[in-house]
């Protein structure tokens, strides 16, 4: 299993495994990696086990040897066609001589793999073009399906034995049992006992440092020897497994290994994580996604995924370590990283980027993670307070116990959450698992009677069935009450004495549409547009313009307007904007002076800082465009590919050095809360 982040964030996007009692394929297995010639070399024994006839192998594989059976499919045996073969498997339907109900079978074969990197590009909203495989004096990285033989009817053991040139160092999962470093070469051997379906080998001239855990070994493979930096991953890597071995169960694994790749990459396998160089040093990592991804040692890479009703694990990893930090940080933190989730959903997921979470496979775009990651995240909020933490807590480890180097569907949590809750949640399963969207919810009245308060809810479709908190602000403290909305109107009179104001869900726990009012202009409402437009600067900087437009789109075709162009109902981006135009779209209290800029009752030298501002499209309610300052060329060259990260701010400003400055806009009254009178 593979999950992969993408700069804050993981996906699962390893085939989904989605068959109860599968047999288990173990292979034996020599590697020589050659990153002088770019080829890797394999023998392999085969424990084929009953039921399984048919293998895949990359159709790039020269096999010069075999024995045990007769394989069935086209490799490049010709030297000439070692690069120009597809490197997609190709079926091997295999006949055993002698018919047993399991048997062994032994190959030996050559591939030679050489990709480019230099264009490999990692967004948090998009999945770029990921290498497959490759072998070269910059690193080797096989993750090809069909680098090693696999079958669609089994999951796979291993047994490696990894031969490389003297100080390179691979490193792939299970864990390490010999290491010997000779004047010509370095053999190590990995033992897989735990199933998996697939495996990827990395090496490189990685400096390793070696930590033990209690039973599981710690390792740090980094292109550079950086103690300070091994000291952080190796200390957040010990809380993270004490973290989640009380919340989960005992770590599945034998080592967790953190290794820094040579390209911008974010992947997650069993028992360790592959972090680009710059990922790997952004100071934030270690105490966020970092943390998600040892989680998904649990759940995705020893739960396995089970997608014929979509996949959980993403949703989960990130009730489990994103979320879970933040409601160790404060309550607030908790629901403003909810709010987040509501906030995205609104960005990205238009009515065409609709899907239920029975369809999510992976994490593709904008909509696919705020459906996947974000929405199901909230449903298992939703379940958490609807049968209690400690009940949802249990069936997490039942489910995990249960279900170790197996697939588990959305029902087995479902089911386990229901028993242990005491709580039948069919229809709840059915409605926010196998039906797109979320319910529009709105406060239409409220009145006070004395002591009395009478709340009308009404909601844009009346399919919805929703339990949604009512808060009464009192003097002596707010009181809450669950409403449950399961037509197009409900209303409910409640004893509240001293009540002042009534809130429907104002701290978000559920998934719902937010109103416009309800959001501020962000980042991730432009980031959320696929088409968005361009207003391009002139001069000296126009060249830096049309680069930051391509690199936003990562394409080279980006919309190019006027300022004075028309509305057309998507965002617009600003790329320093005349005087006139800044001053009618900032902000009160927001202005340009000359090479100054005011911001939130702080000056910035817009010589030596870079500004970037939302705000509302001034003739399109529900439209952001964004603003644009950047007088330095090769800065605004640069500038578009930071700005995922920053998302969900209104504003930033980016000085010469450091961290960027960030907030955001206040928002309008929220159209979810009425004063009592």
């Amino acid at each position: 299993m593979k999950t992969v982040i993408c700069l804050l964030l993981l996906t699962c996007i390893a085939v989904g495994v989605n068959a109860e009692g599968l047999p288990v394929l173990h292979q034996e297995v020599v590697i020589w990696l050659n990153p002088g010639e770019h080829f890797v070399k394999v023998k392999t024994t085969l424990s084929i086990p009953a039921g399984v006839d048919t293998l895949k192998i990359s159709q790039r594989c020269q096999i010069t040897e075999q024995s045990g059976g007769h394989m069935d499919f086209a490799s490049a045996d010709l030297e000439a066609e070692r690069w120009t073969l597809p490197l997609e498997p190709s079926v091997c339907h295999i006949r055993p001589s002698n018919e047993p109900d399991a048997y062994e079978w032994f190959y030996h074969y050559k591939g030679y793999f050489l990709e480019s990197t230099a264009d490999v590009v990692f967004s948090r909203e998009n999945v770029g073009r990921e290498i497959q495989a490759t072998v070269g004096e910059e690193g080797i990285y096989l993750a090809l399906e069909g680098w090693l033989p696999y079958s669609d009817q089994a999951l796979n053991t291993y047994h490696l034995t990894i031969k490389t040139p003297t100080g390179w160092e691979p490193v792939t999962q299970g864990k390490r049992v010999r290491h010997h470093d000779d004047t010509w070469e370095v053999i190590t051997e990995w033992d897989i006992p735990n199933p998996s379906d697939g495996l990827i080998l990395v090496a490189n001239k990685y400096h390793v440092t070696e930590r033990q855990f209690g039973d599981v070994t710690s390792y740090t493979y980094f292109l550079a020897d950086e103690p300070k930096l091994v000291e952080t991953y190796m200390e957040r890597t010990g809380a993270y497994l004490e973290m989640y071995g009380e919340m989960i169960g005992p770590y599945p694994y034998a080592k967790f290994a953190t290794v820094e790749n040579w390209f911008p990459t974010g992947y997650g396998m069993p028992s360790w994580t592959l972090l680009g160089g710059t990922v790997l040093r952004l100071p934030f990592i270690p105490t966020t996604s970092f943390g998600h991804e040892i989680a998904h040692n649990w759940w995705g890479n020893s739960a396995f995924v089970d997608d014929v009703e979509g996949n959980w694990c993403e949703g989960l990893t990130v009730y489990c370590a994103d979320y879970h930090y933040k409601s160790l940080e404060s309550d607030e933190a908790a629901r403003e990283y909810r709010r987040n989730l509501l906030k995205d959903y609104v960005a990205y997921v238009r009515d065409d980027k609709e899907i239920p979470l029975s369809e999510f496979r992976s994490r593709h775009s904008g909509a696919t993670r705020a459906i996947g990651y974000g929405k199901a995240m909230m449903v298992f909020h939703m379940v958490d307070r609807l049968i209690g933490r400690e009940a949802f807590l249990d069936a997490l480890r039942e489910v995990w116990s249960s279900h170790m180097y197996q697939p588990v569907a959305w029902s087995g949590f479902m089911d386990a959450f229901g028993r242990l809750g005491d709580v039948d949640l069919s229809d709840f399963a059915d409605q926010w698992l196998t039906r797109k969207g979320a319910p529009l919810i709105s406060l239409a009245a409220a009145e006070l009677d004395g002591e009395t308060v009478t709340v009308t809810l009404i909601q844009d479709d009346s399919t919805w069935r929703t339990d949604v908190p009512v808060v009464f602000e009192r003097r002596d403290g707010p009181i809450e009450h669950i409403v449950t909305l399961d037509g197009p109107e409900v209303s409910i009179s409640i004893e509240a004495p001293g009540a002042t104001a009534v809130h429907v869900d104002p701290d978000y726990h559920v998934f719902r549409r937010l109103h416009p009012d309800e959001i501020e202009p962000t980042l991730n409402l432009v980031l959320g547009d696929t088409e968005p437009r361009f207003v391009l600067p002139t001069g000296l900087l126009a060249g830096a313009g049309r680069t930051f437009a391509e690199d936003w789109i990562e394409s080279d075709d980006p919309v190019v307007v006027t300022t004075d162009a028309p509305s057309d109902g998507h965002a617009r981006i600003l790329l320093n904007p005349d005087p006139e135009t800044l001053a009618a779209l900032l902000p009160a209290g927001t202005q340009v002076s000359g090479t100054l800029l005011f911001l939130e009752g702080q000056r910035h030298d817009l010589k030596k800082s870079d500004a970037v501002m939302t705000v509302p499209s001034p003739d399109e309610p529900g439209v952001t465009w964004l603003v644009v300052i950047c007088r330095s060329a090769p800065r605004l060259e640069k500038l578009a590919g930071r700005l995922s990260h920053y998302g969900k701010y209104s504003y930033l400003m980016f000085p010469a050095r450091g961290r960027p400055l960030r907030g955001n806009w206040p928002i309008a009254a929220s159209p979810l809360s009425l004063t009592l009178h």
